[in-house]
């Protein structure tokens, strides 16, 4: 079993990056056509992913991608990867759901 400082100390510090994650893109949003997803369960669900990935890698990769062993391929999936603009035209939303277009509407 893990001592309980370690396991509060990572809970914190989850904590402080999900919100990192959080403003950072809510400010990239401010510059764009898009929105978080109405679902606010599935924001906090990536977002999570999100910060655990940045505290694994160093770096927020989208949690819907596979990050490889090679760190310029892995560029192109760091939030908002590569594919958000094509799959929100296509799709009205990003791939795992983060991102919607302006005309989204919820089923």
């Amino acid at each position: 079993m893990k001592p309980k400082k370690t396991v509060e100390a990572k809970e914190k510090s989850l904590t402080r990056v999900k919100r990192e994650v959080r403003e950072r893109l809510e400010k990239w949003l401010e510059n764009t056509p898009y929105k978080f997803n109405p679902d606010t369960a599935t924001v906090n669900t990536v977002i999570k992913g999100l910060a655990l990935r940045r505290l694994k890698y160093g770096k927020e990769y989208c949690p819907c991608r596979v990050v490889k062993e090679d760190e310029k391929e892995n560029a192109v999936i760091i939030c908002p990867c590569i594919y958000h603009e094509e799959e929100i035209a296509e799709n009205g939303m990003c791939f795992c759901r983060l991102f919607v277009g302006p005309n989204f509407e919820p089923e």
